[in-house]
């Protein structure tokens, strides 16, 4: 099965699972509904991490139409609904495609009579929305080609071997990630049909392009198949109606000029993605960190792929990817910093640089060119004001230009999710990303070795 060993935690939850599956089985499905949205509810309150992180997905994307409480509601009803979708998916697996469907109804299955007709492949744009489980227990959306997806196996081996099982029960062929794309390519090439999840972030080798207004990295596995095979793309997802009843979507196809390069389909694509979450927001696994900041090189100067702004978008409404920059203690090391800061700043066309600085620096960071946002820490240092000034922000990322664990430890309490600075015994522990640093502190090398090592050009 795998070059990893089955162990004890493996069988003893494999056990688990299969007990919880059987009861389930036999629950009512508007049963299963309100209990998993009751569990989902009380979810909202106890696991406060994941509270945190949907409501800030949940900010990046609607935040500048959508008030704090709003956008709290929004979040305690999509725990409530993800948690009764997932119990439910586990009791679709049970049942027959033909008692599936008395709890969907369809929409736009007529875009797909032409590719039935021509015979020509098809690629489905698939969210995580609403029981997307749905999508592999379900004929009816196109009988007369044989469906595929490609997925990501679970750790557990024997979980994963029993869920693979009951995906292909119904003609489904699940393709692993893990073992490359020749096959689903072949599956393609032969008229088939293959179900892509195209919301996840994809690191280091996506592109990066706006959703909902900010960058966020996207993988181009489907223009790259659709291009290589001829497929239609067609954007496709789950949303639930009312308690245990579910719409299956099938949207006008993702159309690509002839020439068309990867990243402009893909910033499309991800448009599309938008449009689809817009329609049921409760519906999206706003749990993901869509929006992550890369570990190291969190600007894009030298991603794989870069970035890809649509030539229709206007870029003032592109939302900033803001850094909150923690400036030297002394004006001749402020001056010696500027390069490298000019440098951060190139880094990505979203940059927003706020300086934190003592007050009787600030007239030397608001005589810059640059004009950045000031925030001024008092003779005192920190207090409540500055922490919640700071928190309220909320800065996608922090640099430090000194090493000092007071304001270490603070910037990380304010929620800021991504903290880089250079080693140090005392500030090490309040650092996402360690920067080993061998230039003489305070020059404007070491400075510079700071930029280079979160993703600036590299001028070293």
């Amino acid at each position: 099965m795998s070059a990893r060993s089955i162990n004890m935690v493996d069988r003893i939850s494999y056990i688990l699972f299969r007990l919880a599956e059987g009861i389930i089985s036999v629950i009512p499905m508007r049963i299963c509904y309100w209990i998993g949205s009751s569990t989902g509810t009380l979810l909202f309150y106890l696991l406060k991490k994941y509270r945190s992180l949907a409501i800030r997905n949940l900010r990046f994307a609607y935040g500048d139409s959508q008030s704090e409480s709003e956008l709290a509601k929004i979040a305690k009803l999509h725990f409530s609904t993800l948690s009764a979708n997932f119990l439910c998916s586990v009791k679709i697996t049970t049942l027959s495609s033909e008692r599936v469907e008395d709890y969907v109804e369809f929409e736009g299955t007529e875009y797909l009579q032409k590719s039935e007709i021509e015979k020509t492949p098809l690629i489905y744009l698939t969210p995580h929305m609403g029981a997307w489980e749905l999508l592999a227990q379900i004929k009816s959306v196109a009988p007369s080609i044989k469906q595929g997806a490609i997925y990501r196996a679970l750790s557990n081996k024997l979980i994963d071997k029993h869920v693979l099982k009951r995906r292909e029960q119904n003609g489904l062929k699940a393709f692993d990630r893990k073992d490359g794309f020749q096959a689903p390519i072949k599956h393609l090439n032969e008229g088939g049909g293959l179900g892509i999840l195209v919301d996840q972030n994809a690191g280091y080798k996506g592109i990066w392009c706006p959703l909902f207004g900010k960058l966020a990295s996207t993988s181009n596995l489907a223009p790259l198949m659709a291009k290589k095979t001829g497929a239609t793309m067609y954007p496709y997802f789950v949303s639930t109606l009312k308690p245990a009843k579910w719409k299956i979507t099938v949207r006008k196809p993702l159309l690509v000029d002839k020439g068309e390069k990867i990243s402009k389909t893909t910033a499309r694509m991800n448009l599309e993605v938008e449009k689809m979450i817009r329609s049921s927001p409760e519906d999206w696994f706003w749990l993901h960190n869509r929006w992550k900041v890369p570990k190291t090189n969190f600007l894009t100067y030298y991603h794989k792929r870069s970035y890809y702004i649509p030539n229709d978008f206007d870029r003032e409404t592109l939302k900033k990817f803001k850094i909150l920059l923690l400036a030297p203690n002394t004006e001749e090391k402020c001056q010696l910093s500027m390069g490298a800061i000019k440098k951060i700043a190139e880094g990505r066309p979203d940059t927003e640089i706020t300086i934190l600085c003592d007050g009787e620096l600030s007239s030397l960071w608001n005589s810059q060119e640059n004009h950045f946002k000031i925030i001024e820490k008092c003779h005192l240092g920190w207090n409540k004001d500055l922490s919640e000034k700071i928190t309220d922000s909320i800065f996608d990322a922090a640099v430090l230009f000194q090493k000092s664990k007071k304001d270490a430890k603070k910037i990380k309490q304010c929620g800021i999710p991504h903290v880089a600075g250079c080693s140090s015994n005392e500030c090490n522990k309040f650092l996402d990303h360690v920067i080993k640093n061998d230039y003489i502190e305070g020059s404007s090398d070491h400075y510079l070795k700071i930029a280079e090592s979160i993703g600036a050009e590299k001028t070293l």
